[in-house]
């Protein structure tokens, strides 16, 4: 559907779920702020909800996407998500990024209760789940404790662990 109609709010989307930047963070990104070499995305202290500078990874689907959309086409200075959520010298309020999602969440009649921050959370439950290293989770979504990545972890991922059951030790 967005890959159609809004393949830069697709794009969007597809940064809250694989490096879970706050909205608000995300409206203030700039090109600059992103490495194609090191695949990350800087976060600096001014913007981050935490005051603290950041870097999280970039998926190598956020970054193909990237390249398609001809995101790095544009000067570093400009922001990834201007007002019309293409790169822009205005920014765009975090605000677009709830209004588009709105307007595809009813064209696809989807209830209510999904919202566009709850990719966030998708993105941190879905890592989990995967067997990630619960820290990489934790540096990714830039928590300040394991404590706060553990609240995303399903009840059914707390059960008895598969690999640690069957893990071959020294002793």
């Amino acid at each position: 559907h967005l890959s159609e109609k809004t393949p830069h709010f697709l794009l969007a989307c597809m940064f809250e779920y694989y490096t879970f930047i706050r909205p608000t963070e995300l409206s203030n990104v700039k090109i600059g702020d992103i490495s194609i070499k090191e695949q990350s995305v800087y976060i600096p202290a001014e913007i981050s909800k935490n005051k603290r500078d950041g870097k999280v990874a970039l998926n190598d689907i956020l970054i193909k996407e990237m390249l398609k959309l001809e995101i790095f086409k544009h000067p570093s200075n400009y922001y990834l998500f201007g007002k019309k959520m293409t790169p822009s010298t205005q920014k765009a309020s975090s605000e677009v990024f709830r209004r588009e999602w709105i307007k595809m969440r009813k064209e696809l009649r989807w209830p209510e209760s999904l919202q566009f921050y709850s990719l966030k959370d998708t993105g941190i439950t879905d890592m989990i789940t995967d067997s990630t290293d619960m820290i990489a989770v934790r540096d990714q979504a830039r928590h300040s404790s394991l404590e706060m990545t553990d609240k995303y972890t399903p009840l059914w991922a707390k059960e008895a662990n598969e690999k640690i059951r069957h893990r071959q030790s020294y002793f």
